[in-house]
């Protein structure tokens, strides 16, 4: 699925407003300047799925984009485990906010580091310059900057070890 990509980015999550989907989307299109072999792939489903698929191909990013709604967990894992990046900019929605964020735990425990949004459970899960980034998920040059940062030298290989070791505890 990945092929030659890099960056390779991972969300597994609902497909829901709170779990900040558009704006990996909006940040993807403006990526690609810096990373031409981006990719992103997306696993879950719920009810932004056809908004989120209509804006991909609307940012003309549909061939950098996978949209995975029902697959088993082996792929799941083996998905996250060859990613360079966890990434769920979170948000309040509608007084819905995300908790612990067990996923980006489990993606540290394959060496992946995440980047999530600084409302609700990430920082928790996340430690900021550590395992990952805690950007604000409701602005879209905070996703944009914290992607760039995640990778800028080889960052994501140090958060990556640092998730790994932290998600152990």
């Amino acid at each position: 699925i990945y092929n030659e990509s890099f960056p390779k980015i991972i969300t597994v999550a609902r497909l829901d407003k709170r779990k900040g989907h558009e704006k990996i989307l909006m940040s993807l299109k403006n990526l690609k300047v810096k990373f031409p072999k981006i990719k992103y792939v997306s696993v879950g489903f719920g009810e932004e799925q056809e908004n989120l698929k209509k804006l991909s191909r609307e940012l003309k990013i549909d061939n950098d984009v996978l949209f995975l709604d029902k697959i088993d967990e082996d792929l799941k894992n083996a998905l996250v485990s060859v990613s360079n990046l966890f990434l769920m900019p979170t948000v309040f929605y509608k007084k819905s906010v995300e908790g612990f964020g067990i996923s980006y735990i489990e993606a540290g425990s394959y060496g992946i580091g995440s980047i999530g949004g600084k409302h609700g459970g990430a920082s928790d899960a996340i430690k900021h310059n550590e395992t990952g980034l805690i950007c604000d998920g409701t602005n879209l040059n905070s996703v944009y900057d914290a992607v760039n940062l995640f990778f800028d030298n080889d960052n994501y290989k140090r958060f990556g070890n640092g998730a790994k070791k932290f998600s152990e505890n």
